[in-house]
């Protein structure tokens, strides 16, 4: 808060006159003037006037802080969003927070060792659960955005109820069918990412209300693993097989598209396959889903 006090000013003993001209209000000899500035509003203050001691005027002026970083939440979808420098027409920063929720799917097991294998995953539930962070750069305008950041990804594969992941001595995985004595069975692939996205979003109305999202995902895999859960002899049973032999890093290419009354719609392919040569299939990732 700036607070400026000006002097209370008496000239030569006269005392009280204000008078109005046309939309400007005059007040000639005031005695104590007080102008206190907030970030979004003026008061002032004015006490006393020529040939009138006990003059009083208030007035509280309202104006937006351009210069201020705050959230705009003019827009339903401006709620997730954070100014980094001032809006102009031009060249502005902003921040976003992502969430992604969809469904994850594997595509092509186009490996001779494999071919004959059932690596038969399900859509549903299938679940991708992902959260990221991102700096979004608008060089000519809210129309053009590029975008970097940071986020995190746990993606989940439902896998046929008749076999489940194990590996051999060379560490290669195969599929091993489940006995009839074990019983309530679930089969997952687990992989949990952290992820660098890098991004472009088109904006084509000036409400902001149609854009489309092009670009890639980075994920560093930092932890992956075979689950399986099943019921055996009256036990409930649960396995996990680390170290499956998914690569490092893979790739995501992405496409969003965002309309009015909907979520924004995704869809992620990855070119590039997620387990290491020799370790397992030549399967390639696929997600789609709604993001906010």
């Amino acid at each position: 808060m700036k607070k400026l006090c000006f002097a209370t000013l008496l000239l030569f003993g006269l005392t009280a006159h204000a008078e109005t001209v046309g939309d400007t209000l005059v007040i000639k000899n005031a005695e104590k003037v007080t102008i206190e500035t907030l970030d979004t509003v003026q008061h002032i203050s004015i006490r006393g006037a020529r040939d009138n001691a006990g003059f009083r005027y208030d007035q509280r002026i309202a104006y937006k802080d351009t210069t201020a970083v705050r959230r705009s939440y003019s827009k339903l979808k401006d709620f997730n969003k954070i100014r980094l420098s001032k809006k102009g027409k031009k060249n502005y920063w902003e921040s976003s927070l992502h969430l992604c929720l969809g469904l994850n799917a594997m595509t092509g097991v186009n490996d001779d060792v494999y071919s004959d294998a059932n690596w038969s995953f399900k859509v549903w539930p299938s679940i991708e659960i992902g959260v990221a962070v991102t700096a979004d750069w608008c060089p000519f305008g809210f129309k053009n955005k590029w975008s970097l950041g940071l986020g995190v990804d746990w993606r989940n594969y439902r896998m046929s109820k008749d076999t489940y992941i194990d590996k051999d001595n060379n560490a290669r995985l195969y599929l091993e069918p489940y006995v009839d004595e074990q019983t309530e069975r679930r089969t997952s692939l687990n992989v949990f990412s952290v992820q660098v996205p890098l991004l472009y979003t088109h904006t084509f109305d000036a409400d902001e209300r149609w854009s489309v999202t092009l670009g890639a995902i980075v994920n560093f895999n930092t932890t992956a693993y075979a689950f399986r859960k099943y019921t055996a002899f009256g036990e409930d049973f649960e396995v996990e097989r680390h170290d499956i032999g998914v690569r490092p890093v893979t790739l995501d290419f992405m496409v969003a598209v965002d309309a009015p009354y909907l979520p924004m719609l995704y869809f992620k392919y990855s070119p590039t396959t997620l387990f290491k040569s020799g370790r397992g299939p030549k399967m390639h990732q696929l997600s789609f889903g709604i993001g906010f």
